[in-house]
């Protein structure tokens, strides 16, 4: 049977005929007229090739086959009907939906504190995955719904990938309070004198700050590199050694540790944290509900 010429009406129309089991009847549960059920009824005798329906008196009696097709038809028509009716909204306070988020250490230590206490408050029952995942394999993890959302850089996403900022970022110095060599400032001089800590996941010596020092014809050393930002709290109060991070990351470390920030004595490049999710989710509303939740509290970090 070719699919492509099946009216879904007659199967509307059939539906009404098993219920009412009269041409009258079901003509006016549809509200058409007689004759044009009379004449749909045949086309469904024609499609099935079978009587479907035999007067007996007033009623119509259904026939074998009429009563096979029956559950077949009607589990039919209600899997259509779900599919057509509207998206049910999501309730993010009775909802235990399970997210899958990732995110380095920045996000964590800048954004994931706040939406803690947001789910606790609008979605206690909600649960959220948080892990690291390495960059070049968020997209697929994206893809694949193993990961519902990725918080990070994201300068060149693919198309397929929708994007949208929580908050633009510049960088700062920070080093322990009352550091011998700072006592004028975080001057140009001291930036490149002093050794740096510097947060590389690559493990590698060299960043942005290294361009910066070569346009001016500058050098500094590497001391000491480490892959999480979240060292640096613990390592600078009992070291010379500066590091140049984020300035959301520099104000929490500055309250948490004996550190003082600075303005970096160079021209660095901003940044952007953004969040990345993939198209094909476009209209899944707990996720829409999750990022408007996610921009909020980036716009006020």
């Amino acid at each position: 049977m070719n699919l492509q010429r099946i009216d879904l009406n007659l199967m509307v129309a059939f539906e009404a005929l098993m219920a009412e089991r009269s041409v009258s009847a079901a003509a006016t549960r549809l509200g058409v007229s007689q004759p044009a059920m009379s004449s749909t009824l045949a086309r469904l005798r024609s499609l099935f090739d079978d009587e479907l329906f035999v007067r007996s008196g007033r009623a119509m009696l259904p026939t074998v086959r009429a009563v096979q097709l029956e559950a077949q038809i009607a589990r039919a028509l209600a899997a259509l009907r779900a599919a057509l009716e509207p998206q049910a909204p999501f309730n993010a306070a009775t909802s235990r939906r399970v997210f899958n988020v990732s995110g380095g250490d920045y996000a964590t230590m800048v954004i994931l504190p706040h939406l803690a206490a947001c789910l606790a408050e609008e979605a206690p029952f909600l649960d959220l995955r948080f892990r690291f995942v390495e960059k070049d394999a968020t997209v697929d993890l994206l893809d694949t719904d193993a990961l519902d959302l990725a918080l990070g850089v994201y300068p060149n996403p693919p198309k397929r990938m929708a994007l949208q900022t929580l908050f633009d970022e510049h960088f700062v110095c920070v080093a322990r309070k009352d550091h011998p060599g700072l006592r004028d400032g975080m001057t140009l001089a001291a930036f490149a004198a002093l050794p740096h800590l510097l947060v590389t996941e690559r493990g590698d010596a060299v960043g942005a700050v290294d361009e910066a020092l070569a346009k001016l014809g500058l050098e500094r050393r590497v001391a000491m590199t480490v892959p999480h930002v979240l060292v640096v709290p613990s390592v600078l109060p009992s070291s010379e050694m500066i590091a140049t991070v984020g300035a959301r990351a520099a104000r929490l470390f500055a309250q948490a540790a004996p550190l003082a920030v600075y303005d970096a004595p160079v021209t660095l490049p901003a940044w952007r944290l953004s969040m990345m999710w993939s198209r094909q989710k476009a209209g899944d509303l707990g996720l829409a509900w999750l990022r408007g939740l996610l921009a909020r509290i980036g716009s006020r970090v």
